[in-house]
């Protein structure tokens, strides 16, 4: 990391490889695989860095979320974020699109000797629940590669059939009508 602002020097797409979502990162970016047996990737701008990163990750929920859900689902995400040592919130922001709930934070905590900073926003629609995280090791490299984590969450695309699955009026829509399915904070999409 230097004081100068990060450079695209290309730029390639993740796809999930069931197909659910796809989004755009820095081609030179290494991928590495998620813990936990999570659907989904973790890019780092610097291998020897292991705690800067963009992760991204899809599962399927037991049940369908509708935008009653939010307030269990805040409630559930605060007390998840709850559990960092020494978290501090420092942007909170949900919101509902159609049949869908987003849940962001902006947390910094303690890990070890040193202050994380991370964004945490998840989307639930229908039976899915995805998961975008972006960290920084540290608050300085949080606002370093800040550009290019909300590149990465800015070209987002979530599959048709997530869309479709969690708004109602998109499920009604005549065959082979477009739609268009966005809002402020969600990535759009044009079906």
């Amino acid at each position: 990391m230097t004081d100068d602002v990060p450079q695209f020097t290309g730029i390639t797409r993740y796809r999930d490889p069931r197909g659910r979502f796809s989004f755009r990162y820095p081609w030179d970016w290494h991928t590495d695989r998620l813990d936990q047996d999570r659907e989904g990737v973790m890019l780092r701008p610097d291998a020897d860095d292991p705690d800067t990163y963009v992760a991204a990750w899809v599962s399927t929920l037991p049940a369908d979320v509708t935008v009653g859900d939010l307030p269990e689902l805040r409630d559930g995400f605060d007390a998840g974020l709850a559990t960092l040592p020494e978290r501090d919130v420092l942007e909170a922001r949900e919101d509902t699109v159609g049949g869908a709930v987003e849940v962001e934070r902006t947390v910094t905590f303690r890990e070890g000797e040193h202050i994380r900073q991370r964004s945490i926003r998840t989307l639930y629609a229908g039976r899915t629940q995805l998961v975008f995280v972006y960290q920084g090791a540290t608050r300085g490299a949080y606002a370093y590669w800040l550009p290019m984590g909300n590149y990465c969450w800015a070209t987002l695309q979530l599959a048709e059939e997530i869309w479709y699955g969690a708004d109602p009026e998109l499920g009604r829509a005549a065959p082979g009508a477009p739609h268009t399915a966005a809002a402020p904070g969600v990535p759009g999409h044009v079906a």
